[in-house]
């Protein structure tokens, strides 16, 4: 029996882009709405015509961007019912929508539940006026709270709130506060990210000219701290590296990427990624992305029902490397057999030494049939990690550091932006 799906859809459309945003999205002063849905509907049907996509189950659909919340909830709306209308969806299917929270309203919230979305994700960034304005947001800490609360009131009782720590002069005792007004609003899943300087952003020029003044590193560590020990203990335990939730509340969407599932990515700019549509007989899966600019991406999914811009096959290195870069990010880490049973190798013959040695250091907790990150290993997941692209090389263990140095598969949409 063929593994379920999950589907994502992208939005590109911003009113404003962040300095510290790298993903495919625009800042626009009018959305042509009709024009991208109807791109999306057509993508959408060729798709579903494929043999590698259909009689999927679709386990999960994401609206990402850019600003989903943007879109009319009737925009929404005729996206989920052409997916329910062409897919064969799970009867508890997770609907997820990427919001600002500038952006909603009592109104357009009960309409995205009456659309069919299920599960709300708030671009919260922080509680701090002073905080959201060096991060470039446009809402304010009421816009959040207003939001939560309509959302609940709207009967979308799974709501995501999203946070960034380490922001340009933030403090410990201002990180502290927003974790604090976060639970306070009683959210069923909290993402808390540290803040990465991108290439190409207006973060990363003013870094390199030495205008961006961040927090230290052992502060910024101070603060990851804070997150892992905060909240738990109120509740939301930590699922993956940057992700708590309620038991039962775990993103399926987001663990579908991390448990390396395919998935099809519809829009400007969007990822799919399928193992039984690969093309060569070496190939572990093949992946393809869609046009990035969307007046390109409207105009060739019109007339021909696909925008895609480039196609790649996954060689058994690449896709060996994935799997425990993408399953060591969950808490729970990967499995053994698992691993056994899609590659047809033992991890020791691959890693000979590795294991051992990161046991050894304290940075992997193993058992039968499980490999995890240990407390220690999850602070130093980039050093950790890096050390299975490359198995024949000396292993490596670095000092702390807050971010994933390892290069992230540019596929793996999983951040909120707004």
């Amino acid at each position: 029996m063929l593994r379920p799906i999950s589907i994502y859809v992208h939005i590109p459309y911003c009113f404003h882009k962040c300095p510290y945003c790298d993903f495919n999205a625009y800042a626009v002063s009018a959305i042509p709405e009709k024009e991208y849905v109807s791109a999306l509907l057509s993508e959408l049907d060729y798709r579903a015509s494929l043999k590698e996509w259909r009689a999927r189950t679709v386990q999960s659909i994401y609206f990402g961007g850019g600003t989903p919340s943007l879109f009319q909830p009737t925009a929404i709306r005729k996206v989920v019912a052409a997916i329910c209308q062409l897919f064969a969806v799970h009867d508890n299917v997770e609907i997820s929508l990427e919001s600002n929270p500038g952006t909603l309203t009592p109104d357009n919230i009960l309409g995205y539940r009456e659309a069919g979305v299920n599960r709300l994700s708030i671009g919260a960034q922080s509680f701090q006026r002073r905080v959201l304005a060096a991060l470039g947001r446009m809402h304010s800490p009421d816009h959040i709270e207003a939001a939560v609360e309509a959302a609940k009131s709207a009967g979308l009782s799974n709501v995501n709130i999203d946070l960034i720590y380490g922001a340009p002069d933030e403090t410990i005792k201002e990180w502290e506060s927003d974790l604090q007004a976060a639970l306070a609003l009683e959210p069923v899943h909290i993402s808390a990210y540290g803040l990465t300087v991108e290439k190409g952003t207006p973060f990363y020029l003013s870094y390199r000219k030495g205008q961006l003044k961040l927090p230290s590193e052992d502060h910024v560590i101070e603060m990851m701290n804070l997150v892992n020990s905060l909240l738990p203990a109120h509740g939301l335990q930590r699922y993956e590296i940057s992700n708590f939730a309620v038991i039962g509340r775990e993103a399926r969407h987001n663990l579908a990427y991390w448990n390396g599932d395919d998935y099809l990515g519809i829009g400007a700019g969007a990822h799919s990624f399928n193992r039984i549509a690969a093309q060569k007989p070496d190939s572990f899966g093949t992946r393809w992305s869609n046009a990035a600019l969307p007046a390109k991406y409207i105009e060739e999914a019109v007339a021909h029902g696909q925008a895609e811009s480039w196609h790649d096959e996954l060689s058994f290195e690449s896709a060996v490397f994935e799997f425990f870069f993408l399953g060591l990010r969950k808490i729970a880490g990967i499995s053994v057999k698992a691993f056994e049973q899609r590659f047809g190798v033992t991890v020791e013959t691959l890693y000979p030494n590795l294991l051992e040695v990161l046991s050894s250091e304290g940075l992997i907790k193993r058992s039968n049939d499980n490999i995890a990150l240990s407390e220690r290993g999850l602070l130093l997941a980039d050093s950790v990690i890096e050390n299975f692209a490359h198995p024949e090389k000396k292993v490596r263990v670095e000092r702390p550091t807050v971010t994933i140095e390892v290069p992230e598969p540019s596929f793996i949409q999983t951040r909120s932006l707004e």
